[in-house]
């Protein structure tokens, strides 16, 4: 009986229990090059190495959320080639600062040192590169067919998200 009013208890805490999860649409790279695409900012599709000190990277005190802070600036370097009309072949290299977001307390955790497909932005302080829980704009350890993906859109020729029930 004991076990019994102990299992309808916890069930009954865990229904009650906010529940609190962070909803994404899949990151879709058709759908992110397009909202750069129409972005009125200045920015350059890249791949290769983005190098950045991961100890940085913002933690959630999950007993004090409220003093996340919702985007950390993080000094990185990258090291790759810039998109042009024939593919990523124009060298692309220097700082860039990495601009991580959390929302509530889901932060971003982008990997450090590998292989990225990011669009950066153009400022009047040098390059930057937004990353969120949902990805942002960087792809990491992207697939070759990203690469493709990218360069198709680049063209003009077909840039359509992968679900576009989801827009």
């Amino acid at each position: 009986m004991k076990f019994r009013t102990v299992s309808i208890a916890l069930a009954t805490l865990t229904l009650a229990s906010p529940a609190a999860a962070l909803s994404c649409l899949p990151h879709d790279l058709a759908r992110t090059y397009q909202r750069i695409h129409a972005a009125p900012e200045s920015y350059i599709a890249v791949y290769g190495t983005l190098d950045f000190d991961a100890s940085q990277l913002p933690e959630v005190d999950m007993a004090n959320q409220q003093a996340t802070p919702p985007e950390t600036r993080i000094p990185a370097r990258f090291s790759g080639e810039a998109l042009g009309q024939i593919g990523f072949t124009r060298p692309f290299a220097g700082p860039v600062t990495l601009r991580a977001l959390c929302f509530g307390p889901w932060c971003a955790q982008p990997p450090a040192g590998g292989n990225v497909l990011a669009f950066v932005q153009q400022g009047e302080d040098g390059y930057s590169l937004t990353v969120d829980p949902c990805g942002g704009d960087a792809f990491f350890a992207p697939a070759p067919e990203l690469l493709d993906k990218v360069h198709r859109c680049f063209t003009g020729d077909a840039c359509q998200p992968e679900n576009p029930l989801q827009e």
